[in-house]
């Protein structure tokens, strides 16, 4: 049981750097998109505003909030392995 528990704890940790790299990837290239447009329509005002109150309209998301696959998903292949392993074997 304790190899389990350790199992899942060292998944977490890796999962946990993976979600944030990709989470900061999907995030820089969003707000250097939006930098782009806003130098390509010529939009007046200041652009650091502009591109903060898209930035916040992004972060609520559909691709920000399927990034929580990345937890999901492997911890439930984690735990239906187990199951499987132990229902089918023992």
């Amino acid at each position: 049981m304790l190899g389990i528990l350790r199992a899942w704890l060292v998944a977490l940790v890796i999962l946990t750097v993976f979600y944030w790299l990709l989470r900061t990837y999907f995030r820089s290239t969003r707000r250097e998109a939006l930098e782009k447009r806003f130098d390509e329509e010529g939009l007046t005002g200041d652009r650091d505003i502009w591109v903060e109150a898209q930035m916040k309209d992004y972060g609520r998301s559909l691709k920000l909030r399927l990034l929580w696959l990345v937890y999901i998903l492997p911890l439930a292949a984690i735990a239906g392995i187990i199951f499987y392993v132990n229902h089918y074997y023992y």
